[in-house]
């Protein structure tokens, strides 16, 4: 059965201009139109009853979009953006997209075909994103382009934290962990600002790079033992929760005093940052303001209304538990 993409692919257009031709909803030139209908002529396309709706009428879903659901931060703020869109009696479609074949691309064009009235983008970008034409689509800590809204943490402020916690604390060599290649990617900001602050206070920062999709217990395990020989040499290290606790355990395990000799920081604050002895200290991301804000922001697109500002940032939380 042919799709909407093949009828896009054999028409040599996108699947946005199919849509809109479809529903009438935006400009289309005429001969670009003729072109469409021919093609679903030739590839027997009946358009699915979502695409046949009127403009205007909404579906009650949005579609959420997250990494990976085994990630105990994205977790929650899946709880949390679920919660938030039941008050409001819509409902959400989720998926997972690390090593899941254009399942971005997929959710896309279920927008286009009005299956879902709005996304949440908690990922990067799919190649050749040139910005939401109209559509409803805000992106939580990854930038999308100047007119989606995006929603993320103040990580400057958490950035400051850290770096003002390891002074206090004495600490003169401190590593971190950050993640993916792009280091102006919006969640390294606070390794960007925490590095700036103690090199500025006389400090030595080594910051190690992780694969963008570094998000198993595993992987954060295994880097911290690859690059232990450089760990036990610092006084410091800031990086996820799980990459934290992976620390902290490793740290024991060789015999390393936490926080006397070695003071460890997590970013995120997840619930499982207070299953370990000592607990966790950690910038807590309040995942319960940034739901608000993502469905906040994809309502009032869905509704019509252009965002006021397309930043919104959301305070962060210094937990000092036992590992500072």
């Amino acid at each position: 059965m042919a799709s909407m993409r093949d009828v896009a692919r054999k028409a040599g257009v996108g699947v946005g201009t199919v849509s809109r031709t479809l529903n009438n909803s935006g400009y289309v030139a005429e001969e670009t139109k003729k072109k469409i209908y021919e093609s679903m002529e030739e590839l027997n396309y009946k358009p699915a009853p979502a695409v046949k709706t009127q403009a205007g009428r909404k579906t009650g879903f949005v579609g959420v979009m997250v990494p990976s659901l085994e990630h105990p931060f994205f977790a929650r703020i899946m709880r949390c953006i679920e919660y938030e869109l039941s008050r409001h009696n819509y409902k959400c479609i989720v998926c997972n997209t690390i090593d899941i074949v254009n399942r971005q691309v997929e959710f896309m064009e279920m927008l286009e075909e009005n299956v879902v009235d709005g996304l949440i983008a908690c990922v990067d970008p799919i190649p050749g994103f040139n910005g939401r034409n109209g559509q409803a689509i805000v992106s939580m800590d990854r930038y999308w382009s100047a007119d989606v809204p995006l929603i993320r943490s103040d990580h400057e402020q958490g950035g400051r934290i850290a770096a003002e916690v390891f002074l206090k604390g004495g600490c003169r060599k401190i590593i971190q962990f950050y993640g993916g290649f792009d280091w102006e990617k919006s969640a390294n900001i606070r390794h960007k600002v925490m590095e700036m602050v103690l090199r500025e206070n006389g400090c030595e920062v080594i910051s190690v790079n992780m694969e963008w999709d570094a998000m198993s217990y595993s992987y954060n395990k295994n880097i911290i033992h690859k690059y232990w020989d450089i760990i036990k040499d610092t006084d410091g290290c800031m990086t996820n929760d799980i990459g934290a606790l992976s620390c902290l355990a490793v740290a024991r395990q060789m015999g390393l005093e936490v926080p006397g000799q070695f003071k460890i920081i997590g970013y995120d604050g997840t619930e499982i940052t207070n299953l370990t002895y000592p607990e966790l200290s950690v910038i807590e991301q309040d995942c319960p303001g940034i739901a608000r804000e993502c469905v906040d922001a994809v309502l009032s697109l869905i509704e019509g209304r252009d965002p006021a500002t397309c930043l919104r940032l959301v305070p962060v939380h210094w937990r000092g538990r036992g590992t500072t």
